[in-house]
């Protein structure tokens, strides 16, 4: 009785349908904590064994790494989900090929920066960025079963893949970075040992989640006319966001240094986990808004429903980083001691989730497939923040980035909630 009162009172406060959003929720939600969990474990181990020079680098290669990951065409996992929500499965077997092979393009690239590195005289980052670049088409390319999974509503068994996935990882990546001190690896040997562990440990698992999802669809499964040239702009789309993302960590390595890189990494990292946990819920909400969109009356219906479910959502997200920012303090003290002067940047760093819920909307304008709204949405947000990465980091340095990232942030929300209203 006390959870039907409970259910009927959040359905009115948010007006949605709560028992959706937590029965769908729930599995991605496990995934999301079981993920945070291992990464939490894995940032105590970096903390404590890793000079704070290694770590900033190894945060370099993988933020490199990440931008070049355009290659791999992110927005057909997009299209996937889209199509796969509306029926047509055999798309995932098309575009999920596609991806594959036009991920070697982050191989070339990667081999090419690492042979500069090698002949500048920066031979430590050379190892880690080939090893990285030559594996990366089987992270990137081979990591599309997600999105047809979300696409079909199967949350279950997308988490049970994540979480085996997670634990290999963390298992292998902790005895890499305890193995690397014990062992007294300098840090050429340390980041290529790093960075191999971290893809050959996400690489392996996809490729059997790949396969496994393949077998699943019949060859006779239908196409979506035009997922092709769909998923084509979603990732031309997806590239000012990707260096939005991934360039204040390259501009930090180069400007201020690995050490300096290393203090931001752990400022925004509870933050950003925080952000994966919520984000589950715009996972779980594709699958409708993908079979919304297709009934041009019921995208009205959303367009008159939806804003106001995600001003309500938003006055949760502040009391959650009012929350935050009061434990940052005691948490960092606890769980990372030699990065204790990352604490005042993440709780500012946090503000940027205040409006989260309405990161919603950006989906939504994908989902409803207006190809004009999509280069809107995509572009205008991320260049803002990478122009004020550019303006702010070099005089401000950390402090630059993190105000770039929020006020970025909250600049893009905005106007995915304009567009969308449009």
């Amino acid at each position: 009785m006390r959870m039907e009162l409970l259910f009927h009172t959040l359905n009115r406060f948010l007006g949605t349908d709560t028992r959706y959003l937590m029965r769908g929720s729930f599995w991605l939600t496990i995934g999301s904590m079981s993920g945070m969990l291992i990464g939490l474990l894995l940032s105590i181990a970096y903390a404590h064994y890793l000079p704070k020079e290694t770590y900033g680098s190894y945060r370099y290669v993988l933020s490199f790494v990440s931008i070049v990951g355009i290659f791999s065409l992110p927005g057909f996992g997009t299209a996937i989900t889209r199509s796969s929500a509306r029926g047509f499965d055999g798309t995932f077997r098309r575009l999920s090929r596609i991806m594959f092979f036009s991920s070697f393009g982050i191989s070339i690239v990667c081999v090419s920066v690492a042979a500069f590195f090698f002949f500048h005289d920066q031979k430590e980052l050379t190892l880690a960025l080939v090893i990285a670049g030559l594996l990366m088409p089987f992270v990137e390319g081979m990591g599309s079963w997600k999105g047809y999974l979300d696409g079909k509503k199967q949350f279950r068994n997308k988490t049970v893949y994540n979480i085996t996935t997670q634990i290999i990882y963390g298992i292998l990546m902790a005895a890499a970075v305890i193995g690397s001190y014990a062992l007294g690896f300098g840090l050429t040997l340390t980041l290529a040992l790093l960075a191999g562990t971290y893809m050959f440990t996400h690489a392996l698992p996809n490729l059997y989640f790949y396969t496994r999802t393949l077998h699943s669809i019949p060859r006779e499964a239908p196409e979506e006319p035009g997922s092709v040239r769909y998923g084509l702009h979603l990732s031309a789309s997806s590239v000012p966001a990707t260096f939005a993302t991934y360039l204040d960590g390259v501009l930090l390595y180069h400007l201020l240094g690995p050490s300096a890189l290393a203090v931001y990494s752990f400022a925004i990292l509870l933050p950003e986990q925080i952000k994966a946990l919520l984000a589950t819920y715009i996972n779980v909400s594709l699958p409708k808004l993908a079979a919304n969109t297709a009934d041009t009356k019921a995208q009205l219906i959303a367009k008159k429903t939806l804003p106001r479910k995600i001003f309500r959502a938003s006055l949760l997200s502040i009391i959650i980083v009012g929350g935050y920012i009061s434990v940052a303090p005691f948490a960092y003290h606890i769980l990372f001691p030699a990065y204790v002067e990352s604490v005042p940047y993440s709780q500012i760093f946090a503000l940027s989730l205040i409006l989260f819920p309405f990161s919603v909307f950006g989906p939504s304008i994908q989902m409803e497939g207006s190809i004009r709204k999509i280069y809107l949405e995509s572009i205008a947000g991320p260049l803002f923040q990478i122009l004020l990465l550019i303006i702010l980091l070099p005089p401000f340095g950390i402090w630059g980035a993190v105000w770039g990232r929020v006020i970025g942030r909250t600049v893009n929300f905005i106007l995915e909630f304009i567009i969308f209203m449009k």
